[in-house]
């Protein structure tokens, strides 16, 4: 039997106009009210007439790109438009219908109306670029296997999850590993990324490796992929240092004109391959994501997760390199 909204309103106790403002996120409704609507919605499974149709298919194959935008980071928006290409490429190929859902959309919501508001768009799938540990609605979510999803960048999986990332532990390994070998170092300072990330859980590791294994004097600083911090905490901590590690390319940038404002010459090396790296005046050693193959990876791994295969954890290589004006231009 076909729950209708009806159903919805006579179980919550309200009206028929007050079910349809809360399912469409309007603002003035008591959070009371909005939870007795959103629990009956729950309980009776009920999904709005407009996409009942769609989802009864077993065709239905909308996906949501769910991608976080910090505005106080313009300046790599790059990676996050390398991102959706890279989904949009392929997702045709593999029979995907793919909408865009920024974290500025749902900001508002608690997990019962973001998933409310996922299912009354047809959604089935969500792919996830950007989460952090302290994003708990999508954290929610994904623990109540509700959607198949893929996460980027996040070592999550479950049945109905993978996780999609770059090795980052071998990948700031490698490219630390690199500048110390070339040029006899032994102090480091390293300019980690965000305190709440998953990649700078993963980078840090692969750094306190290398200082173990080549017996290095390190100092760590959390700079939040900032390049501002990162150019603030190269001035204040430089002068006891041989080079700088950076866990961002932006970072890198920042480091680096601390270090020509203050005319001081010493390694730098940074992490993603960011185009922007080849506008920095020199080149920097870094350790390049493909980011639009990664993004293309996850929406083959969401159509393997869409045809009952379970979970898992895909974790893809990297180049070590350094990216120059003229591979920018050229």
């Amino acid at each position: 039997m076909v729950t209708t909204i009806n159903d919805v309103a006579k179980k919550a106790g309200v009206t028929i106009g007050t079910v349809s403002k809360v399912l469409n996120n309007y603002s003035n409704v008591s959070k009371e009210t909005k939870q007795k609507v959103l629990d009956a919605v729950r309980e009776l499974n009920y999904i709005p007439n407009t996409i009942a149709s769609a989802l009864s298919s077993k065709s239905s194959n909308r996906v949501a790109v769910y991608i976080y935008i910090n505005d106080q980071r313009q300046a790599i928006d790059e990676i996050n438009m390398q991102y959706l290409q890279g989904a949009f490429s392929i997702a045709n190929e593999v029979g995907l219908n793919i909408i865009t859902v920024f974290n500025h959309t749902v900001n508002n919501m608690d997990a019962d109306e973001l998933i409310q508001y996922l299912k009354s768009q047809g959604i089935i799938g969500l792919l996830v670029f950007g989460l952090n540990k302290e994003d708990k609605i999508i954290h929610e979510i994904i623990k109540r296997e509700i959607f198949y999803s893929v996460v980027v960048d996040a070592p999550i999986f479950n049945k109905k999850t993978t996780s999609v990332s770059v090795d980052h532990f071998n990948g700031q390994y490698e490219v630390a590993r690199r500048i110390i070998e070339n040029n006899n170092i032994k102090n480091i300072l390293y300019l980690a990324g965000k305190l709440n990330g998953y990649v700078t859980d993963q980078r840090l590791e692969g750094i306190k490796k290398l200082q173990k294994d080549f017996n290095l004097n390190l100092t760590i600083k959390f700079c939040d992929f900032s390049e501002k911090k990162a150019y603030e905490e190269t001035l204040n901590n430089q002068s006891e240092h041989d080079a700088i590690v950076c866990a961002s390319d932006l970072m890198a940038i920042g480091a680096k004109h601390a270090l020509q404002f203050l005319k001081v010459d010493k390694t730098v090396c940074g992490y993603d391959g960011i185009t922007l790296l080849g506008y920095a005046g020199e080149s920097i050693l870094t350790c390049k994501q493909n980011f639009y193959a990664i993004a293309q990876t996850a929406v083959l791994e969401m159509k393997k997760l869409m045809n009952l295969n379970e979970g898992t954890q895909v974790l893809l290589g990297y180049e070590i390199l350094k990216i120059t004006y003229d591979k920018v231009i050229f």
